[in-house]
């Protein structure tokens, strides 16, 4: 199984795909309300991601993916859409831009 677990490590480094499990809904809502203590006055404790579409990531584990979500602070309820940036790190994802991060 270790054999295994290195083979496939040898062919994400040598292919340049990233072996990290494509960010869905979940990981981006939770890599977003886990940003809300830095954000401030940015954070929408009400935002919700109603869907996210990834890419394949790349050689360091960092994915483009397209999200849209509802606020619930809006009265009309539109759906609103952005393209964020999420990366596997050591703790877990992050957000590195998109939904109000600079």
């Amino acid at each position: 199984m270790l054999l295994a677990a290195a083979v496939l490590a040898w062919v994400c480094n040598v292919t340049g795909i990233s072996c990290v499990s494509t960010p869905d809904v979940a990981t981006i809502q939770a890599a977003y309300e886990q940003e809300a203590p830095s954000s401030g006055v940015r954070h929408d404790k009400g935002l919700q991601i109603v869907d996210a579409t990834c890419d394949h990531g790349d050689e360091n584990g960092r994915f483009l993916c397209q999200v849209s979500f509802v606020s619930q602070d809006d009265p009309d309820k539109r759906l609103y859409f952005d393209i964020v940036s999420a990366a596997h790190t050591d703790k877990g994802w992050v957000l590195t831009s998109g939904l109000c991060k600079r």
